[in-house]
């Protein structure tokens, strides 16, 4: 059974199934559930077009990433994982950056099951938006599960809180 399990987390849809299974699998085995968010200023400066100052633009950014943190964190106590630690990083570049930042981190805090949710595009889709999954899987040597959103974008799961 895994010890110590990684999820990463970006608040969208996708990633609260990968957040589910993790709590289910780190509730099951009493294992230690490490939560993570890299914000990247760069993406995220693009959708906030009318923030044009960096300080806020990073405040912004830290504090949308503390409170998807903050309610998976809740989510894990609820669903009975006693050790839930919180990770908030940044990859300043955003892009392939963000991979490297997720697999440093799982990596340097020993964990032995990275967890992430896709959207599980295909044909053009795939090709336009590119696949987080696929990079963190070139760049991780640690056991991998993906887990696949059941919705599409244009139809979320409801909150999990």
């Amino acid at each position: 059974m895994y010890q110590h399990l990684t999820v990463a987390l970006d608040g969208s849809h996708n990633a609260r199934p990968a957040l589910i299974e993790a709590v289910r699998l780190a509730a099951a085995g009493k294992a230690r559930l490490s939560l993570v968010h890299v914000v990247s200023l760069h993406d995220f400066a693009i959708e906030s077009v009318g923030l044009l100052d960096s300080g806020a633009l990073q405040a912004e950014a830290r504090g949308r990433g503390q409170a998807i943190l903050d309610e998976a964190a809740d989510y894990a106590r609820q669903m009975g994982v006693s050790q839930a630690d919180s990770f908030l990083l940044e990859a300043p570049e955003g892009g392939s950056s963000m991979s490297q930042v997720l697999v440093d981190c799982a990596t340097q805090i020993a964990s032995d099951l990275l967890v992430i949710g896709t959207h599980g595009h295909r044909g053009w889709r795939h090709l336009l938006m590119g696949s987080f999954a696929e990079e963190i899987m070139r760049k991780t040597t640690l056991p991998l599960l993906v887990v696949r959103n059941p919705e599409d974008d244009d139809n979320p799961l409801p909150s999990i809180g």
